[in-house]
């Protein structure tokens, strides 16, 4: 009986998942991860006063910026891992000829592409998960905040790993690694500063101005979902249209992925 494209599929992204795992930046990543836990933990556990008439007044919105922006910072983290993570996942199976072996088979291009893409996403989702999840209980436990908002930022997140981790490796399809890595730091660290100047109300020209406007909202789409942390404060954001954006470019990036790939020579 011939395999049927989703039992083709399942057993590629499973080998994808474990190929992913056996990466010798996966522990690193965990480290890092437990690690982060440690410091929001100490972070959280502060509860912020000030001075008020001789009396020691608490003062809950500041726990809700410090919330934000420690969350946000941590979802980009969790952006940038992914990327470097994708930056030789797909193409290093190009480099050791084992795509060509799996592609003589009938498997088709795309379905391969996007394989290693869930292998990416796989580890990427678990250390956001965790990461993340630990950051927003930590939260809502010492500073009362909203675990809502937190899984719309998370949401958020899991699309900007997306975009990130889909453009890294159509990028690495065609430079090495190193420069790969290179463009997703800067990339990831550009596109978040000119959010972060944008949502400060900062008034922005020429290129800056198309990157917060049309590019991947990575950071902004995460501050405008915990914006309720940060009331009666308002952030200069649109929520939905961040949303649609956000969608969009995890969409397109994952077609260009897989356009790239199929027009990819696969040496034999």
């Amino acid at each position: 009986m011939r395999p049927t494209f989703a039992r083709i599929f399942r057993a590629l992204a499973g080998e994808a998942v474990a190929d992913a795992v056996r990466r010798r930046i996966v522990p690193v990543i965990a480290v890092v991860s437990l690690l982060s836990l440690v410091v929001v933990d100490g972070c959280t556990s502060c509860a912020p006063t000030v001075v008020r008439n001789g009396a020691e007044v608490a003062l809950p919105e500041i726990a809700g910026w410090t919330g934000m922006v420690v969350f946000a910072v941590l979802g980009l983290w969790c952006i940038v891992l992914a990327g470097i993570l994708a930056s030789d996942h797909l193409a290093e199976t190009l480099a050791d000829g084992s795509a060509a072996l799996v592609l003589a088979r009938p498997v088709g291009r795309s379905a391969f592409a996007l394989a290693r893409l869930v292998g990416v996403l796989g580890i990427a989702f678990a250390m956001a998960a965790v990461l993340l999840g630990g950051t927003a209980a930590m939260l809502h436990a010492r500073s009362g905040v909203a675990l809502a908002n937190a899984l719309w930022a998370g949401l958020a997140c899991a699309l900007g790993i997306t975009s990130a981790a889909s453009l890294a490796m159509t990028a690495s399809l065609y430079l090495p690694r190193i420069a790969t890595v290179f463009a997703v730091l800067v990339g990831v660290g550009v596109i978040a500063g000119v959010n972060a100047v944008s949502l400060f109300g900062v008034e922005l020209g020429g290129v800056p101005w198309i990157v917060d406007r049309f590019g991947p909202p990575l950071g902004s789409a995460m501050v405008a979902a915990l914006a309720p942390w940060i009331a009666p404060v308002t952030v200069p954001a649109a929520p939905f249209e961040l949303a649609v954006r956000s969608v969009a470019w995890a969409v397109a990036s994952v077609s260009l992925l897989v356009v790239a790939f199929r027009r990819c020579d696969v040496v034999s």
